[in-house]
């Protein structure tokens, strides 16, 4: 009698049961992000998040074969997960539509199977680098262009990174790690619909072989379709990539993102001093009209409500001064995520609960 994966397990090496097991977490649920889950889901890997905070777009449609038109306005992350759901009962989802800093803590990314990168902008792809180089995760990062694309395999830990293959000048958009200060837009480049297939399926294809403990190829594969080749490029280390930097021996506390400010401070030693990695939010005020108003959360565009101009929000990343009732998911911070926190002259990292 055949099961779902019968065909799978004809292949001389496959552990299905390996696949089954794994967690994987996918940012970036655009049209390459589309491929990547419906192959990973297909070959029976059941545990997944998607983080992603975009909508589905009419544009997404003739890109994405996970999603319809009856998902237009739909966060991606959902649409997807029911699509998942429908090609592969087995499978669960955890949904996540938030930037990738706000979406997924670093103690997920640290006890990840797997991480695949299929976002679309070089500053999102240095942050998601600096994040696993953090704790060490393990991860593929994929991209495309109008007629071909990149994949990059960085599963060796004390290996190269994303960015050890730029410039300073190019790493200089988001050089700092646990921050992504340069919030410009990038323009977003044409891609035909082959490049997603191709690209993804390289990706799915080097997730599957490393999770099964297979071989797999080792440096960058440049794929281009217009010559009918794919290039194994060699990744070197640049002893002065910023973004080797590891936290070690975080303290798991009893404080979830769901928790307060004011549980946090609790479980904390005396006089700590928490930080976030990402800026959050602390007043606003118009410089126009000069209304000002305390206003704690995530940094929005929002109109001033005296004279209807632009906001300019203040911000820090010291959390000493947030009101103690405010959650910690309301500022942005992740499930399990792992907090620098200043106690007199040293530093210390405490890890969240779920």
């Amino acid at each position: 009698m055949s099961n779902r994966y019968s065909r799978h397990e004809l292949i001389p090496g496959w552990k299905q049961k390996s696949l089954s097991d794994a967690k994987v977490i996918i940012f970036g649920l655009g049209a390459l992000g589309n491929e990547v889950a419906r192959i990973l889901a297909m070959s029976g890997i059941e545990n997944f998040i998607l983080c992603d905070p975009d909508r589905v777009e009419e544009s997404n449609l003739s890109r994405t074969i996970l999603f319809r038109h009856s998902d237009l306005g739909r966060f991606k992350v959902e649409a997807a997960a029911d699509a998942l759901r429908q090609l592969n009962p087995s499978v669960r989802v955890d949904v996540r539509s938030q930037l990738l800093i706000h979406g997924v803590g670093l103690g997920e990314l640290r006890d990840a199977s797997l991480i695949l990168s299929c976002l679309d902008s070089r500053s999102a792809r240095l942050q998601l680098t600096g994040r696993c180089q953090l704790v060490k995760a393990l991860y593929v990062d994929g991209g495309t262009h109008a007629w071909g694309g990149e994949v990059r395999p960085y599963l060796d830990a004390d290996g190269p990174c994303y960015g050890c293959s730029l410039s300073p000048e190019d790493r200089s958009i988001a050089d700092v790690p646990w921050s992504c200060l340069d919030t410009r837009p990038e323009n977003p480049l044409g891609a035909a619909v082959p490049s997603s297939a191709l690209v993804g399926t390289w990706m799915g294809m080097i997730a599957i072989r490393f999770l099964m403990d297979m071989p797999y190829p080792i440096g960058t594969l440049s794929i281009d379709s217009s010559r009918g080749t794919t290039v194994v490029i060699p990744q070197i280390r640049d002893p002065e990539c910023p973004l080797h930097t590891s936290i070690y021996n975080a303290i798991k506390i009893d404080v979830g993102f769901q928790d307060t400010i004011q549980k946090l401070r609790d479980a904390l030693p005396k006089s700590s001093e928490p930080l976030a990695w990402e800026p959050v939010q602390q007043s606003v005020e118009c410089y126009h009209c000069g209304f000002q108003e305390t206003r704690w959360g995530l940094p929005a565009v929002e109109s001033c409500p005296q004279c209807q101009k632009p906001l300019r929000p203040r911000t820090t990343l010291e959390l000493v001064e947030v009101p103690g009732n405010i959650k910690l998911e309301e500022l942005g911070i992740p499930p399990r995520e792992i907090l620098t926190v200043r106690i007199g002259d040293s530093w210390q990292w405490f890890e969240l609960k779920e």
